[in-house]
């Protein structure tokens, strides 16, 4: 009975509270973090919804033998949000402005996950001359949505109205009481406290939401770029890429395996934009820069000496 009380008055507490205000800056830059030495830079871009975190793993791994750089795109891991446009050619141009600040300007190898893909292929596009190679994890496919099931665009698009309710629990502490409910991804567990720091922050969500909202954009930009031409490309795709607990949304009867066939396809495709590629499948889910992390890190070791980086 006592602890019901308590719960009861906590409650009464909390939602009684006044929402955080979210600080919104028009000029809010990345947050860059450079680890190791070596001749050549290793750039790593994260997934939506993802920062520095999701690589700090496999960062450390490569950090032995390269120079290895973490991206936090504006917003992410802060508590300021930015005004700027969330779309591939901003958030690229917002990178490099960071990678000059560090004395980055060539020799750079462009690591993107998922959304952190599209970024990557822009930011080679803008600046050709100062990358050196790229690595595409389990990346977004400019035609994904014309490909996979309806379903899967269909909660995508709910998703943008999802987050507008999860910020406002975020704004009033609601999710620092309910973190068992906050999906991890398969982030080791060392790594927790400093996840559930940052997701239960309205400024993550609304980072993420916007970036959802730009998306199709993004989508839209990269697909009309180029091909790479004879750029070093290492393309991991995974072969188990969708299930139930990565799901952006609920729906009855998802044909996750109809889903992961074409996205294995998608990757396979995105190998063909440079006559100089690799392609190695994973057989973990979307997150195996988490999940694969040995795979990777020996794929990326492989590819290196394959093309004397």
């Amino acid at each position: 009975m006592k602890v019901i009380n308590f719960l009861l008055i906590l409650l009464t507490i909390v939602s009684c509270s006044t929402p955080k205000e979210i600080v919104k800056k028009n000029n809010l830059s990345p947050r860059i973090n450079c680890l190791g030495k070596g001749k050549y830079t290793i750039v790593m871009d994260a997934g939506l919804g993802n920062w520095s975190l999701f690589y700090k793993p496999l960062a450390n791994k490569l950090a032995k033998k390269y120079k290895v750089c973490l991206i936090d795109r504006a917003g992410y891991a802060m508590n300021t949000v930015t005004t700027q446009p969330r779309d591939a050619n901003t958030i690229a141009q917002e990178m490099d402005k960071v990678l000059i600040e560090k004395g980055i300007t060539n020799n750079i190898i462009l690591v993107g996950h998922s959304l952190g893909g599209l970024h990557v292929r822009m930011y080679q596009s803008l600046y050709p001359e100062k990358v050196k190679a790229i690595i595409l994890l389990d990346a977004a496919s400019p035609n994904q949505f014309e490909s996979l099931p309806k379903e899967f665009e269909e909660l995508k698009n709910n998703q943008v109205k999802s987050l507008d309710k999860v910020i406002k629990l975020a704004q009033k502490d609601y999710l620092k009481y309910s973190k068992s409910k906050i999906p991890t991804f398969g982030l080791p567990k060392e790594l927790l406290d400093d996840y559930y720091e940052i997701t239960t922050q309205p400024e993550y969500y609304f980072t993420m939401q916007k970036e959802t909202e730009w998306f199709k954009k993004s989508l839209k930009q990269v697909g009309e770029l180029g091909d790479l031409g004879n750029l070093p490309l290492l393309v991991i795709g995974s072969k188990n890429s969708m299930n139930e607990s990565l799901l952006p949304g609920k729906i009855k009867n998802y044909p996750f395996e109809k889903h992961n066939k074409i996205w294995l396809k998608l990757q396979e495709k995105l190998s063909e934009l440079s006559s100089n590629s690799t392609f190695i499948i994973s057989e973990k889910d979307h997150y195996l820069n988490v999940t694969d992390i040995q795979l990777v890190y020996n794929s990326m070791i492989q590819f290196f000496k394959k093309n004397q980086l």
